[in-house]
């Protein structure tokens, strides 16, 4: 997670870059990545973190709804793809709280 959110102090994060790491910490625990990433995706949402979004004509654009509906369309988005975007996908940008837990 922390490194995701180092990430995002400098550019939004597409998408791609939580599955990797999911499937490297899944290949470490011998764990499924898609229940890794969920897991992530789930705290940095949740504990508002990150928020999940696209990149629109203004630039990020979250998405509406509230942290379980944002979960169910990325999950359902992931799904659809395969978990394989490709760059497809959508993106998380850091909030205030996610800068200050990457800075620390």
């Amino acid at each position: 997670m922390r490194e995701l959110l180092v990430e995002g102090l400098g550019d939004w994060v597409p998408v791609d870059r939580l599955i990797g790491l999911a499937r490297e910490a899944a290949e470490r625990s011998r764990s499924d990545f898609r229940a890794v990433a969920i897991e992530v995706l789930t705290h940095l949402v949740r504990d508002g973190f990150m928020i999940v979004g696209e990149l629109g004509g203004g630039g990020f654009e979250a998405w509406p709804g509230s942290a379980d509906e944002v979960l169910e369309r990325a999950v359902a988005a992931l799904d659809g793809v395969h978990w394989a975007p490709a760059g497809g996908g959508f993106w998380l940008m850091n909030t205030p709280k996610g800068d200050s837990t990457a800075a620390a």
